[in-house]
């Protein structure tokens, strides 16, 4: 059987993968990453990696990271054409959201490509929800659908955050002040953990500096920073209960995965009991809750292979 081969590259937000793929086995080759300031432009790099790739493709799929500035399809195949000298070329040039791509790829994972952080095995058959933590906090629910998966987006990053604490009353005013609505998204994001750090060195008597959300979580898991550690506890505590809303929402009962630098990192908090307990404190539905395993992905090229699946459904 003839292999159908494409280029597919995930345009993150500091970085950007690119590799060929066979859609039909989805197998991944000529694998490249590299920094997004090493280029001008999204563009430049995909033709870089187009002439230095031995392959004729029929196709180019690209999957944008939550909050990774792009172009449109349109454009993107245009520019390319004009550097590539496509012509009459019938190479197509289709984008795709990450959390899709990751929806399409997540029921073909295998045990390599996720870890278990809490919870019982896998109900079979079952719902599943994957949230993604970055510049952006996306949702995306699967439900199973005659043999198949289907996924479904939402906006849930933007319901109210619910303060349940003394303390929290106070982030979430002081918060109020610059907005007219505080969204779960203003604080589980990068620059809600950037702005709830800097309120918290404001609250210690601390001065306010601004530093990256990497910076921040390095600062609290190394040691060094307490403010930065409490930072990062909020945030795991809020995001936990998040997930757990989730859950209830979708019937999750397939499992949480969660998806993102932010995870990655705060896998040792993700695992421990207080997260654990937060995810479950949901009154009678907390027994229920227990039996929800909570996964991370963690394969490198999750994106890549669900924008293949994603040019699978659109060449076929």
């Amino acid at each position: 059987m003839l292999t159908r081969q494409a280029i597919v590259a995930e345009i993150g937000e500091t970085h950007t993968r690119l590799a060929v793929t066979d859609y039909d086995r989805l197998s991944i080759d000529h694998y490249v990453q590299f920094d997004n300031n090493a280029f001008t432009c999204v563009t430049d790099a995909l033709a870089a990696y187009i002439r230095s790739t031995p392959v004729a493709t029929s196709a180019i799929g690209i999957a944008v990271i939550n909050g990774s500035p792009t172009t449109d399809e349109d454009r993107l195949h245009h520019d390319l054409a004009e550097q590539l000298d496509w012509g009459t070329s019938p190479s197509r040039v289709f984008k795709v959201e990450a959390l899709d791509a990751l929806a399409l790829v997540l029921p073909h994972l295998t045990l390599h490509d996720t870890k278990l952080i809490s919870g019982q095995k896998v109900e079979p058959g079952t719902p599943k929800a994957i949230i993604s933590v970055g510049q952006a906090l996306g949702v995306t629910s699967l439900t199973p659908d005659d043999g198949a998966w289907s996924a479904h987006r939402t906006h849930a990053g933007s319901i109210s955050f619910a303060p349940q604490t003394r303390g929290e009353f106070d982030i979430f005013e002081r918060i109020r002040c610059a907005t007219d609505y505080v969204s779960v998204e203003n604080l589980l994001s990068e620059a809600g953990l950037c702005h709830l750090y800097e309120l918290l060195l404001e609250s210690a008597g601390q001065a306010v500096r601004g530093s990256p959300a990497s910076s921040i979580m390095d600062a609290a898991l190394g040691g060094s920073d307490a403010v930065a550690a409490k930072a990062v506890d909020n945030f795991a505590t809020w995001l936990a209960r998040f997930a757990g809303d989730i859950a209830l929402l979708d019937d999750a009962r397939g499992g949480i995965y969660f998806w993102g630098a932010i995870p990655r990192r705060m896998e040792r908090r993700l695992k421990a009991d207080l997260f654990r307990a937060a995810f479950e404190a949901k009154g009678r539905r907390s027994a229920w809750l227990a039996e929800i395993p909570i996964f991370i992905i963690r394969s490198d090229d999750a994106i890549l292979k669900g924008a293949a699946l994603a040019l699978a459904g659109r060449l076929d």
